[in-house]
């Protein structure tokens, strides 16, 4: 969390404090996320000749110094990866790893997203409270500790977003719009959970219902 003051309203420099999600309101997607973040689904930068990003990649406390995960994707970008190697401006570590299962954590967070909930009942998201602080902590150790982790973490936030976002369009715009603005890989990600799980088969139906 970024605090620009500290309540004085003093133009100090930003400080940051790390809490769980959980303990964030349950409003707070609904005005800080843009709707122009709702409807993008390249989540992975699928153009880029290289990728670098925190998915992935180690935890640490400092965040300034922490490893990053970089995705090279052609030969222009392992060429620039050995660059910054040759010159010295790059450490590269472990490859990225993973493991732990991510579909049903990926449609468990959809199913109790707020943004969707709001999508599916069609009213104003209420103002609601985020968690006591050691609750949000016990349950955040807890996701921690049976949640994918690393590289399948990575691909847990990957669909999460995507089937979120295409809800939303879905919700906006209805499914030729919605299904016309899905890159090829996504299309494959939606068809996937709408094959293997009922819980979003259900949302989608229940969107394209509303629309009729």
């Amino acid at each position: 969390v970024k605090y620009n003051d500290n309540g004085s309203g003093s133009s100090s420099s930003p400080s940051y404090e790390r809490k769980p999600y959980f303990c964030l309101p349950g409003d707070v997607a609904d005005f800080a996320i843009a709707d122009s973040c709702l409807a993008c689904f390249d989540y992975t930068n699928s153009l880029a000749d290289v990728v670098v990003g925190y998915m992935g990649a180690p935890l640490d406390s400092d965040m300034a110094h922490s490893y990053q995960t970089v995705t090279v994707r052609n030969a222009r970008g392992d060429e620039m990866i050995q660059s910054a190697l040759n010159a010295g401006r790059l450490d590269i570590g472990p490859e990225a790893t993973g493991k732990g299962g991510h579909e049903k954590f990926a449609m468990a967070t959809v199913s109790s997203d707020k943004l969707v909930q709001k999508m599916v009942d069609g009213g104003e998201m209420k103002e609601q409270k985020g968690m006591p602080r050691f609750l949000g902590e016990i349950m955040a150790s807890v996701m921690t500790a049976v949640g994918p982790k690393g590289v399948s973490f990575a691909r847990y936030s990957i669909d999460y977003h995507l089937l979120r976002n295409y809800l939303h369009c879905l919700n906006v715009w209805g499914e030729e719009r919605a299904n016309g603005m899905l890159p090829e890989y996504s299309v494959d990600i939606v068809k996937k959970y709408l094959e293997t799980d009922e819980p979003f088969r259900k949302l989608v139906e229940s969107l394209k219902f509303k629309r009729r």
